[in-house]
């Protein structure tokens, strides 16, 4: 009976393996200025004291910058990334490195997608993410006009309504 045991966590073993090595191999790999940028942004976050999300990037994430397959099966709509759970595979898209003004919007995408590969859903990342911007050092004062700023505002918005309605606040941010 141990044999059998041990020939069937071995098979699902080699199994998953496989799985995860197609999800690589289907996929382009960061050039070395995109992994620049992302280790910069990486970097900020450690700095800024998310040292447990700066650790799942940096250790455990492998960032590809094209769909792997099974991304490539799933219509999405316009993202900057994706994560592919318990993978720990972060997909980049061009909109990644184009659309942030700089180095703590990419660090505020990469906090959201942090949480996924912690295994939080959409919510409880929009939420982790818009409750400590100010902490990221992305606040409404620098940001508001930019595409990365409206985009979270908006998606949080939808996924968090009641960070954003408040007595003390009408139609406003309660987190401010």
């Amino acid at each position: 009976m141990i044999k059998r045991v041990l020939v069937v966590l071995a098979a699902s073993m080699i199994a998953l393996v496989g799985f995860y090595l197609s999800l690589i191999g289907s996929a382009k790999s960061a050039t070395y200025e995109e992994s620049k940028a992302v280790k910069e942004s990486i970097a900020l976050l450690d700095a800024r004291g998310f040292s447990s999300e700066a650790w799942y990037l940096r250790y455990l994430t492998s960032f590809r910058t094209t769909d792997n397959w099974l991304n490539a099966s799933v219509q999405k709509e316009n993202a900057y990334a994706a994560t592919n759970f318990p993978f720990e595979i972060m997909t980049l898209y061009p909109d990644f490195f184009v659309a942030p003004v700089d180095a703590t919007e990419r660090a505020a995408i990469l906090l959201h997608e942090a949480k996924h590969l912690q295994g939080k859903d959409e919510k409880a990342a929009y939420e982790f993410v818009w409750k400590n911007r100010k902490q990221l050092g992305w606040t409404s004062d620098k940001y508001r006009r930019s595409e990365i700023w409206n985009t979270v505002r908006q998606r949080t918005k939808e996924y968090s309504p009641n960070l954003f309605l408040c007595n003390f606040n009408d139609f406003g941010d309660c987190t401010e």
